[in-house]
């Protein structure tokens, strides 16, 4: 007889709370596959991460001729990057079944460990027991800015928990520390900590700073040694790497980089771009970054894409976007790269195959924000006509558009906007 549906939401809600008494019961040697995916792939379960690997493994070996073809499977839902390190030496590393089987999932969990912040898969993720949420942060920006009127600028970080925010779910964080700024550059460092690289302008500002969401609290970080605007940042590997711009209004074009070490507080020489880029996109992803787009020294608009790894002592150059762009937005999920801000689509860089394609026929403004959130690509809408609009976009990967799924609480453009995980 089939199982009232009422009575077996009440009785996965119960296992989903009180997973670590369940999973000793011998009815949970009995849960079918399929039951068991839909338990330990959710956000809500409420159990440490070592508590559900053993559960996993209990479960294949009770039946292992039969299960453990579906080792894989069900391994894949477990967030290894979120285990204890020494419990996962001990008993995940020494599996050596479970690494013949999965060695992409715990390399994966062991560069997270040691670069947190900079994997994104669907591991990644917190499950809410942990007591961390992803939140979306957007940070200052541009409401207004068309000729003959005085810019508009918004001095306001604010952050979001919802992938459908409107105006009463966005709170308020904190500001700026540099009233008023415009080409600014943002970047995370760890999970929850955002640099802020000044822009200004004409006044040549070398400010930098970090705000810890996590303290509520900004430092004043070592200045970057070129004042630039329309800059990039981008972190790989811990350290923070500060790519193009300008260095005025009235200059042209920079392809110089410097590198941040947060552990000396100290920026160096990093290695400079085949050629000047500002306002182009950048990414990191699997230990290296990627420039993308951009104007170059004589203003104009390029396709160009270049990589670089650790330890590389040149950028090389990969496959060009499909069309040039300027004022565009990147961001890294699951092994591809999206871009956002072209008039009419959006596009997907896939570095292990060197490829691009679209992935939705309908654009986004340009100078959008851009980041993942539960798995997901959410753009926050940009420029139109000189004036910032407060959609928010959702990437449907499947339907390949674009679809609105809120509001922030003003227009803007030129604004950051990051993936933060916050209590």
């Amino acid at each position: 007889m089939l199982m009232d549906h009422h009575l077996e939401s009440t009785a996965l809600s119960y296992v989903m709370k009180e997973f670590s008494a369940a999973s000793q019961t011998p009815d949970f040697l009995d849960l079918t596959k399929e039951l068991l995916i839909t338990i330990i792939s959710s956000d809500d379960l409420n159990a440490p991460e070592e508590i559900v690997y053993a559960s996993v493994m209990k479960w294949i070996r009770h039946a292992p001729r039969k299960r453990e073809k579906e080792m894989r499977e069900l391994v894949e839902l477990v967030r290894f990057p979120w285990m204890d390190k020494l419990y996962f030496i001990q008993k995940v590393q020494s599996d050596k079944i479970l690494c013949k089987c999965c060695p992409d999932i715990v390399s994966e969990a062991l560069k997270y460990q040691a670069y947190p912040g900079e994997v994104q898969s669907p591991r990644t993720r917190p499950r809410r027991a942990s007591g961390l949420r992803e939140a979306v942060v957007v940070i200052g920006g541009t409401e207004r800015f068309a000729q003959g009127n005085p810019p508009i600028y918004s001095n306001d970080i604010m952050m979001t928990h919802s992938s459908t925010p409107s105006n009463t779910t966005w709170g308020s964080m904190t500001t700026m520390k540099r009233s008023n700024d415009f080409g600014f550059a943002v970047a995370v460092l760890g999970t929850s900590d955002i640099m802020v690289s000044v822009g200004i302008g004409e006044l040549r500002c070398k400010d930098v700073w970090l705000y810890q969401a996590r303290l509520d609290c900004w430092s004043n970080l070592a200045p970057i040694n070129t004042a630039r605007i329309y800059h990039k940042l981008a972190v790989v590997q811990v350290k923070v790497y500060a790519v193009g711009g300008k260095g005025s209004f009235s200059l042209r074009g920079t392809a110089a980089g410097e590198v941040y070490d947060r552990t000396l507080n100290k920026w160096t020489v990093g290695v400079p771009l085949p050629e000047p880029r500002y306002q182009h996109a950048a990414a990191g992803f699997n230990g290296s970054m990627y420039m993308i787009g951009g104007f170059d020294a004589d203003y104009n608009s390029t396709s160009t894409v270049y990589q670089i790894g650790p330890g590389d002592s040149q950028w090389y150059s990969v496959s060009h976007m499909p069309e040039k762009a300027i004022a565009i937005a990147a961001s890294a999920l699951n092994g591809s790269i999206y871009v956002a801000g072209l008039p009419s689509k959006v596009l997907c860089y896939r570095p292990q195959e060197d490829l691009w394609t679209v992935v939705a026929n309908t654009g986004a403004v340009p100078r959008c924000g851009m980041t993942v959130f539960g798995g997901e690509i959410y753009i926050y809408r940009g420029s139109n006509n000189g004036s910032g609009t407060n959609k928010v976009l959702w990437l449907d990967r499947q339907d390949e558009s674009l679809k609105q799924v809120g509001t922030m609480p003003k227009g803007l453009f030129r604004h950051g906007c990051v993936n933060i995980l916050k209590s």
